[in-house]
């Protein structure tokens, strides 16, 4: 009996054994959702690591965890390293290794003296929606002696179950907190953010409706009345003629039509003024074709800014690249200016 015994264990060792050998080396774990925002959108949130806790899946297991931003603010060489309850999260660093914009983000991870692994997000645009998918792939023996990386073998066997759980929950969290943002897709515009230095000008201020015609012809008067001044003292322009935003609201636009010139005189004369165009950090986006077009630019640089985690602070204008007196609407060129806030 206990000859049979001793038989059938070293049977079952063997067959242990065998299986290990057999299993493979590398352990993969995939997990999509279906999110409806623009993949622009959803690229610019993942590809930083600044709205991370808003939607990661391990926020929540360690709230005492420390984690700590550094390298680029976005892209390739951003990093994240976080500290916590070894039960819980551990410790560890990941990092962007490759930056594909709207497509793809690689992702390399270390989790100290638990080995090192990869991952992956990759965006396709579905229609009005983005197919968002989070891949784990990770190398079980990489830097383990014989035995731990047989054993990690049979651990791998686990790995879709631990973590794939958790890939869900990132993912749908993801998805709850995208779909809070704007929905606009940005991608196809021109946007930058900058230090804009200050202009002198002059400027009148007036106000209209909100319908692009009457802005039109608001603005135009205003501009009329600073040329003959300008042309009257003998002061040229050093810039675009620009539109200062002072009120939105209740239908009607309150907005300084002003031109940055190279003098200002000590005598101003009817309704115009003199100051700085504002100055600071901002962002920028280049609206092509018609004035009575601008409303998507400015909801596509809302939608940036929200991807971004910037700041509206609290002053906006246009630069009027192209003049209107010469160019097709279809071909004119605006810069829509927004300023931001550090605070």
């Amino acid at each position: 009996m206990i000859k049979k015994v001793g038989f059938i264990s070293l049977l079952l060792f063997a067959a242990f054994v065998v299986t290990g050998y057999l299993l493979p080396t590398h352990a993969y774990v995939e997990r999509s959702i279906s999110i409806e925002r623009p993949a622009s959108l959803l690229f610019e949130i993942v590809n930083s690591y600044r709205d991370f806790q808003q939607w990661s899946p391990w926020a929540e297991r360690d709230p005492n965890a420390e984690y700590v931003i550094s390298g680029p603010a976005e892209g390739v060489g951003a990093r994240l390293s976080w500290s916590g309850e070894p039960h819980l999260v551990g410790s560890g660093w990941q990092e962007i290794i490759a930056s594909e914009p709207y497509q793809q983000i690689d992702i390399r991870l270390d989790f100290d003296t638990q080995g090192t692994s990869n991952s992956r997000f990759v965006f396709v645009a579905e229609g009005n929606t983005t197919l968002v998918t989070w891949s784990f792939d990770s190398d079980l023996t990489e830097g383990l002696n014989f035995f731990d990386g047989f054993l990690a073998r049979y651990f791998g066997l686990l790995f879709d179950r631990w973590i794939g759980n958790d890939y869900e929950r990132g993912l749908s969290n993801l998805k709850r907190f995208a779909e809070a943002m704007p929905a606009s897709d940005f991608s196809p515009v021109d946007i930058t953010q900058l230090d804009v230095t200050a202009q002198d000008i002059l400027y009148v201020t007036t106000r209209s409706s909100q319908d692009p015609d009457d802005i039109a012809a608001t603005i135009a008067v205003a501009y009329a009345e600073i040329s003959d001044f300008m042309q009257a003292e003998n002061i040229h322009m050093t810039g675009q003629p620009m539109a200062v935003t002072r009120a939105w609201e209740e239908g009607g636009y309150e907005f300084d039509a002003a031109i940055p010139v190279d003098l200002i005189p000590t005598r101003l004369s009817g309704n115009i003024k003199a100051g700085s165009s504002p100055s600071g950090p901002a962002v920028r986006a280049v609206h092509r074709g018609a004035f009575d077009q601008m409303m998507p630019t400015y909801e596509k640089l809302a939608a940036y800014m929200s991807a971004h985690g910037l700041k509206h602070g609290g002053v906006s204008w246009e630069h009027y690249i192209t003049d209107p007196a010469t160019t097709d609407p279809a071909d004119m060129t605006t810069h829509v200016y927004i300023m931001l806030d550090n605070n």
